[in-house]
């Protein structure tokens, strides 16, 4: 048997224990919404980029071939022919790719999804600060955690897919450009003089 103080003592060290493990387990999945939604937001950017530079590729190509087709009134040679036939087959080519692989709307669906885990990612954050400050069973905490991870996980299943490109893209901002963190300078520099960490004004 233990004595009450020694019984105190064992439980109190379990719930320390206990928050520390909770505060584990929420670090790895925020970190894991933070890099899903760096991933998509970069998707939806390739997709973004991708359509305008094919949008402005087609109007120059559909007003070469309309040039083209309109100077064979003039001269007849066939040289002029041949180079608007493939300038022609060029702007239908890539009217098609547009038209098949909608690229607005997949860089519309997956900005969607990103917006839809910063709301995710933010929640994780609050989460891990009220594990921090332990003012909250650790029982009410793991009922928080657990509907958080359901609700991301209903995210994920309804996630578009992803390319390596925009993995690639999301791995540069976050570790090398360091997207998402600031330094308590940057922090204070956003906020009014009484509430930046600081003492000093900036």
């Amino acid at each position: 048997m233990f004595a009450p103080a020694q019984k105190n003592e064992m439980d109190q060290n379990k719930t320390i224990t206990n928050y520390l493990i909770l505060e584990d387990a929420a670090r790895n999945f925020y970190a894991g919404v933070v890099w899903s939604h760096k991933i998509q937001e970069k998707q939806a950017d390739i997709y973004a980029s991708r359509f305008s530079c094919l949008k402005l590729l087609n109007i120059i190509t559909s007003s070469l071939a309309t040039a083209g087709i309109i100077s064979t009134i003039f001269i007849d040679p066939f040289w002029v022919k041949l180079v608007s036939a493939i300038i022609s087959f060029i702007s239908l080519c890539i009217s098609a790719y547009l038209k098949f692989f909608d690229l607005q709307r997949l860089a519309t669906s997956h900005k969607s999804t990103a917006n839809k885990l910063i709301f995710i990612r933010d929640r994780f954050r609050f989460l891990i600060t009220e594990i921090k400050i332990q003012d909250e069973s650790v029982q009410n905490l793991k009922d928080k955690f657990e509907q958080l991870i359901k609700d991301t996980n209903n995210i994920y299943q309804d996630a578009p897919n992803t390319t390596d490109a925009a993995v690639k893209e999301a791995k540069k901002a976050l570790q090398i450009k360091h997207d998402n963190s600031f330094t308590d300078d940057e922090i204070d520099s956003y906020l009014p003089a009484l509430l930046r960490k600081t003492s000093h004004d900036k």
